[in-house]
């Protein structure tokens, strides 16, 4: 619809509204995609930061074409939803937060009125109301980004953009259409040309066996966690309540990825192995090629700085670094499948058979690896924009994130001065007990927040995380059998300690130390037996 047919629409809704309008009181039309322009500056207090055109129209009326979605029930949709693609089942992908309006229809006076659900394409004007620090109103109080309210919704007759594809049938009746084929030269410079950034070395894609699938993805795994560390780990972990007693790391975590990887980037980003059972045009396979051939690049990238795997060698730091490659890695498959129309719920094809599945018991473990997918890509959306080309990559390859902190809060990324970093030492568990530990690892916020999230929610999980300022784990293996763990955080502040130290999850074999007062350390004791616990834990430790 062109700019003066789109006019004459408004005026004719404007003459409609109660009291009416005059011309020059025509509703400020906005969009979808400049509502994608709103920012979260922060995933631990959910700062927004909104674009200039958006904060200049607060508290204006304003109007907007969308599909009606219900909040409540479709029996009343005085409160709805506007959201940029009909939903069509409780199946359907819902949008990003920053892609749904919260409306309110009429007013406390006309609170009799019915409003009837509108199937087809809508129209709708209101007063906008921004979730800003500032403003109190009910979409804020109710978690949404922004509102229009005393609306007015019609149906709208123009033209609108066509049904996304990610809502386009349920997940348990999928239809799946091949992509049209392109050679994997070709893709690897489409992906190449994403994110402006050329290999330093051919980047290969090569089909094999699920065999040699599984060898590869476990070598990868047992190249970051060497043999002689593996037993300590499980130990730690398994006292942390994060992995089933008994269990064997690397099987726990080939499980989590067997059970939909279909392709794997080698450790110098030169190989990307694909199983050749699968369909490469299916929309799943090519998303997933996309993904690793950004990790390739990525990969390569990385190299020139350093190893790879995160400097001293800190958990914390490697977790950071495979972050940051998951986060260009997601971002990629985004921007890919938007500019060729793919779903982004595309299932994986039905002769992808897993090798094995995961462990259930392992939830927490589950969340434990899963993170940096989860946070990697807010940070690239952060530093990058949410929409066009993947500029300005270089300078975070250059400096990566030392730490999953800063992918919480890419603001302390950008500005260390915002946050006092305080690490522990690797010494200091060393005079604990009699003999030294036989492992010292960093748990860091991607750590800490998996393991907090079994005793509370994942939003107070990540709350209390928030104000992390340093932290190192240690683990003792006894003669006879028995283990205990040592873990000391450090924060911002005293009043955070403490808040951590209430929200610790109780174990039957556990003691703090006795804490100062403005100490802004915490030191936990585990152990898996009372015996063992007295080793490392006298009854006079104390917290410097």
């Amino acid at each position: 619809m062109n700019a003066k047919l789109q006019l004459i629409w408004l005026l004719v809704i404007a003459a409609l509204l109660p009291g009416r309008m005059d011309a020059a009181e025509v509703p400020r039309a906005i969009d979808f995609p400049l509502l994608s322009q709103v920012r979260t500056l922060d995933l631990i207090d959910g700062r927004l930061g909104f674009p200039e055109v958006l904060e200049k129209l607060d508290g204006r009326r304003v109007s907007l074409v969308g599909f009606m979605a219900p909040l409540d029930s479709l029996e009343s949709m005085e409160r709805c939803m506007i959201v940029p693609s009909y939903v069509g089942c409780r199946f359907c992908n819902p949008p990003d937060l920053n892609q749904v309006v919260y409306v309110t229809q009429g007013s406390d006076d006309d609170s009799r009125r019915s409003y009837r659900f509108i199937e087809e394409p809508s129209h709708v004007s209101g007063i906008l109301r921004l979730s800003l620090p500032e403003n109190d109103h009910d979409g804020k109080r109710k978690g949404f980004v922004y509102s229009l309210e005393n609306a007015v919704v019609t149906v709208y007759p123009g033209e609108v953009p066509k049904r996304m594809p990610s809502h386009r049938t349920s997940p348990h009746q999928p239809i799946i259409e091949p992509l049209a084929p392109v050679s994997k030269a070709d893709l690897v410079q489409e992906v190449v040309d994403l994110l402006g950034s050329e290999p330093t070395r051919r980047i290969k894609v090569k089909r094999v066996s699920a065999k040699t699938f599984g060898k590869f993805v476990r070598k990868g795994l047992e190249e970051a966690f060497p043999k002689s560390t593996r037993g300590a780990r499980t130990h730690a972990f398994s006292l942390l309540g994060m992995i089933p007693e008994g269990a064997d790391w690397i099987d726990t975590l080939a499980g989590f990825q067997f059970a939909r990887r279909v392709a794997a980037t080698d450790g110098t980003g030169e190989r990307v192995h694909l199983l050749d059972s699968v369909e490469e045009d299916h929309p799943y396979v090519r998303l997933c090629l996309v993904g690793e051939i950004a990790d390739a690049l990525t990969r390569q990238h990385l190299h020139r700085a350093s190893s790879g795997t995160g400097g001293d060698g800190e958990d914390d730091t490697r977790r950071a670094w495979k972050a940051l490659r998951q986060g260009i890695r997601n971002v990629t498959i985004r921007r890919y499948a938007s500019s060729r129309g793919i779903s982004l719920s595309a299932r994986p094809p039905a002769n992808f058979v897993p090798q094995e599945k995961r462990n259930l018991q392992a939830y927490s473990m589950d969340r434990w690896q899963s993170l940096p997918n989860d946070v990697g890509p807010f940070l690239i959306d952060f530093l990058v924009g949410p929409t066009g080309p993947l500029s300005g990559l270089e300078a975070v390859l250059a400096r990566p994130p030392s730490t999953t902190m800063e992918f919480f809060r890419p603001l302390w990324y950008q500005d260390s001065s915002r946050w006092r970093r305080d690490p522990v030492p690797s010494d200091f568990a060393d005079k604990v007990a009699e003999t030294p530990p036989v492992l010292t690892d960093v748990l860091g916020v991607g750590g800490l927040i998996p393991w907090l999230g079994r005793g509370n929610t994942g939003y107070a999980a990540m709350s209390l995380s928030g104000q992390w300022a340093g932290d190192r784990w240690a683990v003792w293996q006894f003669p006879d059998g028995t283990t205990a763990l040592l873990l000391e955080t450090r924060w911002q502040d005293e009043e955070s300690a403490l808040k951590f130290r209430d929200a610790i999850p109780s174990h039957p074999f556990q003691r703090m130390s006795a804490r100062h007062k403005g100490s802004s350390i915490v030191r936990l004791f585990r152990a898996s037996s009372a015996a063992a616990l007295m080793r490392i834990a006298p009854t006079n430790s104390t917290v410097p």
